[in-house]
């Protein structure tokens, strides 16, 4: 992988720290072969020299120094014109990952700036609000390189954490200086879809009940979430799961049983399962770590 790019390093397989230079048309070719195949990654690119165009979802961008672009597995990618000068960094979070992050927990303030960077995938940054944003991208590039520290595992999830809360912050601090946003139907239908999600997962796993609370049917439902967010209803169902779960299984105070029972699963034998198949280890392992 040498050819492919300078330096990579890695926390597991949730999180990735790629420089790159102008062979980064290699490495967006080959991103399948570096990041495993059964998870989805959203992508922060910086730019530390040059510049280059990009195309996201059909719509050309030019990406310069002072600005970020954001990624999202269901984003249509190409990369158009690169300048022979080209150096920057990919930061690369796991969906799954990303989403037990706190600033992911599906408030309204957290919709919106979901939907807005969806909307705008490319940000230019004045250079106060560019140092303040990339000091906190920095330092959780650091961290992760940081093998050796005791608390590795909970610096890397504080240091994720902050550059999340600096991000959203640049972005929802100046909300009202946006033209509000107009969702389409579908928009609506998906934001919708998120908050009872999120009020509903530890009881509801029907993708039907979901479909009901919207007046819409589950296989229109289903095709909204994969146009909007490339995952499916019942993906995302599964996922909002995952994320409860890891939470609970992490409190001291409450074993694998009862989080088993305060998701309603019918044993614990079958919340393992579930839990093993769609997070890759045991709960068990999972709280021990």
């Amino acid at each position: 992988m040498k050819d492919v790019f300078i330096s990579y390093d890695n926390y597991g397989d949730d999180v990735l720290v790629i420089e790159f230079d102008k062979t980064i048309q290699n490495i967006l070719n080959s991103f399948t072969t570096i990041l495993p195949t059964c998870c989805k990654y959203v992508l922060f690119i910086e730019l530390s020299e040059g510049n280059m165009e990009m195309q996201i979802d059909y719509v050309t961008y030019k990406v310069e120094k002072n600005s970020l672009i954001f990624i999202m597995p269901a984003h249509i990618t190409q990369l158009k014109n690169i300048s022979s000068d080209l150096k920057g960094r990919i930061l690369a979070i796991s969906e799954t990952y990303a989403e037990s992050l706190s600033y992911l927990k599906q408030q309204h303030s957290n919709i919106f700036f979901y939907m807005q960077i969806k909307k705008k995938p490319l940000t230019l940054f004045d250079s106060q609000d560019y140092r303040y944003l990339f000091s906190s991208f920095d330092f959780a590039c650091n961290k992760i390189r940081q093998h050796t520290h005791i608390f590795y595992n909970d610096v890397i999830n504080s240091s994720l954490k902050l550059f999340f809360l600096e991000l959203s912050n640049l972005y929802l601090s100046k909300q009202k200086q946006y033209i509000p946003p107009t969702w389409s139907r579908k928009e609506e239908h998906f934001i919708d879809f998120l908050t009872i999600l999120k009020e509903n997962c530890k009881n509801q796993r029907n993708v039907k009940f979901y479909a009901e609370k919207l007046c819409i049917t589950t296989q229109y439902l289903s095709s909204i979430l994969k146009e909007q967010s490339g995952k499916s209803a019942r993906q995302w169902i599964q996922d909002a799961l995952i994320i409860e779960a890891k939470e609970m299984l992490k409190m001291p105070s409450v074993n694998v049983k009862q989080v088993s029972y305060k998701l309603n699963f019918p044993d614990q034998s079958t919340f393992g399962k579930f839990f093993k198949k769609n997070a890759g280890i045991s709960p068990l392992t999972f709280r021990i770590s």
